[in-house]
């Protein structure tokens, strides 16, 4: 028996219309760049940046799993969640709001990842340079 993605489950759920709404506005936000994946349990956003964050349909709301969450300033105070690095966003409409705190994340995500890349180039070139020197 074939296994349904997420994608699947969650476009046929009824918070259907809601969860492709959200899906649809968080592309937007990310950007032209975005990229799909569609897993078992859950639909991921991506760019060659790194990870955004996850969309699921619950039974009475959208959840968002924003994947650096924990790295985020919360201006909005919606996110929750204790996990190592990702923060949850409960959607129950598509409110001015909820508009708002969605592009607001997605901009800092874009952000940390950026710097968290450049960060990880700097070292990998350092340690090369390291490397160099002790041949």
């Amino acid at each position: 028996m074939e296994k349904r993605t997420s994608f699947e489950k969650d476009s046929n759920s009824p918070l259907a219309e809601l969860f492709l709404e959200v899906l649809d506005f968080a592309k937007i936000c990310i950007g032209n760049d975005v990229k799909i994946r569609y897993n078992p349990n859950t639909t991921t956003l991506y760019t060659k940046e790194g990870g955004y964050c996850y969309i699921k349909a619950y039974e009475s709301y959208v959840h968002i799993g924003w994947t650096r969450g924990r790295y985020i300033e919360d201006k909005y105070s919606l996110l929750f969640g204790t996990g190592k690095t990702i923060r949850g966003q409960k959607v129950t409409k598509l409110d001015k709001i909820t508009r708002e705190s969605m592009r607001y994340y997605a901009q800092e995500t874009l952000v940390f990842l950026i710097e968290h890349n450049e960060l990880m180039k700097l070292r990998k070139k350092n340690n090369k340079n390291i490397d160099e020197r002790n041949l």
